[in-house]
């Protein structure tokens, strides 16, 4: 009887314990679109959304071809795009040169805001000059 009493007293505090711990599970929501470089879709990059107040979590989606999808907090972001392209140049290996292409206005010192809204299509088409 004293067994399935602290058994019970157990299961009961285990069951407030976790009933008292927040969720840590961001809501999040899709966002998605296309994004341009004078005028051509970029062939393989990223998209970052950092938060405008520096408040909360950055979130991340790859570029290709152009297009992006990426699971995004709610709230007035910055974003940032960042892209690489193969240069016509070797390395002392024989490999091929990579290059950042993106200027830095579009990626570290952007400026560029977008909204991401709860229940709303989250489409954001970007075009870079």
């Amino acid at each position: 009887m004293r067994l399935c009493l602290r058994l019970c007293v157990f299961s009961l505090t285990l069951a407030v314990l976790h009933g008292c711990g927040g969720s840590d599970e961001i809501e999040k929501f899709q966002v998605t679109g296309t994004v341009t470089y004078q005028g051509k879709p970029i062939e393989k990059g990223s998209i970052t959304f950092d938060p405008a107040d520096n408040q909360g979590i950055s979130a991340m989606g790859g570029i290709e071809n152009g297009q992006y999808t990426a699971e995004v907090p709610p709230g007035e972001k910055i974003i940032r795009v960042s892209a690489v392209r193969v240069t016509d140049e070797k390395d002392e290996y024989g490999e091929a040169i990579t290059e950042t292409y993106i200027p830095a206005k579009w990626n570290q010192d952007s400026q560029l805001k977008k909204t991401v809204k709860p229940g709303e299509e989250n489409k954001f088409d970007i075009a870079l000059d």
